[in-house]
């Protein structure tokens, strides 16, 4: 893979091709079935209605195929990204520069101190110095007075499998084994990360940790929801497709700069991966219908009103949203994690990058369920991405 040394190079190069919108508009609308219980969130309808979010809404958000993800990874032919990329940082990173910025904050609150102290124009102090109330905007970068602030080391991408899902779903293993080539992956053996049954996919579910070329220890994930194979329904703004959660996170040391990777895996790699003919038979079940746009989500969230719903998961929970206005959009993003539990400490990180900022809030219930969501600041609009993660 070409690469070249710079922190948070990865992220950025994502950020500006994902700018390259597709700007074509999905010509077909999935065909509506008769309404059917779902049991799925509080509406229970399984119907969609009159002021669901059409393709054409849908498509003005898309990232076509082979829009970059992360470490060279791209979003594989025949599906599309909804939104752009949440990025975030995590815990482990948050901790491994606290000290840092905690000397950083007592520094500048000396300075700011001293300089509002200032009574006259010989420069001399008050006796009595002021109080001060260090303020900053929610947009700046939590780690701003750093000289060198870490970047976010977790990417996750919501995307949407549109053709040839098998393929597609393969084509995204493949990138994912000819990037950690000691995580032993069988790319060729699709059972082995989806669950079929009956010749019928049920969900798929990958996880693999190991070492770049470039020396970077990565964990991926990718997560697959067809849809509820049991009624039949799809989540709201799938256009009854199954939708995809792919996340990266950068297990390597924090104070390891990352490479800028602008090419993906080697695709001859990818290219010389056996084929499985057990696949042939392999169906994905159509689903009949999409869930309302009413429906309950995630922890019971519902879809706020004058807001496009991109997309959504049930497993894993997951939206993609975008909303008009940055305080809408934030007001969306912090509301919904301070919902998961009364008296539940919300935690805060401010990402910012080449022309994007991403506020991540985050909250844990005493019971062990997650909830997580990141706004995200775009030239494009403001997009919100909501997570959960129930109790073990």
């Amino acid at each position: 893979m070409g690469t070249a040394t710079h922190r948070g190079g990865v992220q950025e190069v994502a950020m500006a091709h994902w700018r390259r919108i597709a700007a074509t508009t999905v010509s077909v609308m999935v065909a509506l079935g008769t309404a059917a219980s779902c049991g799925i969130g509080s509406s229970g309808t399984g119907d969609t209605s009159d002021s669901a979010t059409t393709p054409t809404e849908i498509a003005a958000h898309e990232g076509g195929p082979e829009s970059p993800l992360a470490f060279g990874l791209t979003v594989p032919d025949g599906a599309v990204q909804l939104g752009p990329l949440a990025r975030y940082r995590s815990d482990r990173l948050v901790q491994a520069y606290q000290p840092e910025l905690t000397e950083a904050l007592a520094r500048q609150g000396v300075s700011d101190a001293v300089s509002a102290a200032r009574s006259n124009d010989e420069g001399l102090l008050a006796e009595t110095p002021p109080e001060i109330t260090k303020s900053a905007r929610p947009d700046d970068d939590t780690f701003a007075l750093l000289e060198d602030p870490p970047p976010a080391d977790i990417t996750t991408a919501l995307i949407r499998l549109d053709s040839d899902q098998t393929e597609t779903v393969r084509d995204m293993v493949r990138q994912i084994a000819a990037l950690l080539p000691d995580a032993g992956i069988d790319a060729g053996n699709f059972t082995s990360y989806c669950t079929v049954v009956e010749e019928r996919v049920r969900g798929c579910h990958l996880q693999a940790e190991g070492v770049t070329d470039d020396d970077r220890q990565l964990l991926i994930t990718m997560d697959v929801d067809p849809g509820d194979v049991t009624t039949r329904v799809a989540p709201p703004s799938s256009l009854s497709k199954p939708v995809m959660q792919v996340r990266v996170e950068d297990l390597s040391d924090p104070r390891l700069e990352q490479p800028v990777t602008t090419e993906g895996a080697d695709p001859s790699a990818s290219a010389t991966t056996p084929s499985d003919s057990s696949t042939d038979n392999i169906i994905w079940p159509a689903m009949d219908t999409e869930a309302a746009q009413d429906t309950a989500l995630l922890n019971g969230w519902v879809l706020p009103e004058d807001t496009t719903l991109l997309l959504s998961s049930f497993h894993p929970a997951f939206v993609s949203l975008w909303a008009k206005s940055s305080a809408e959009a934030r007001e969306i993003a912090r509301s919904y994690v301070e919902s998961l539990a009364p008296d539940v400490a919300v935690r805060s990180d401010s990402y910012e990058g080449l022309n994007e900022v991403d506020v991540t809030f985050s909250a844990t219930a005493p019971d062990g369920s997650q909830a997580m969501a990141t706004h995200v600041i775009t030239a494009r609009g403001n997009y919100v991405m909501l997570f959960y993660t129930p109790a073990a």
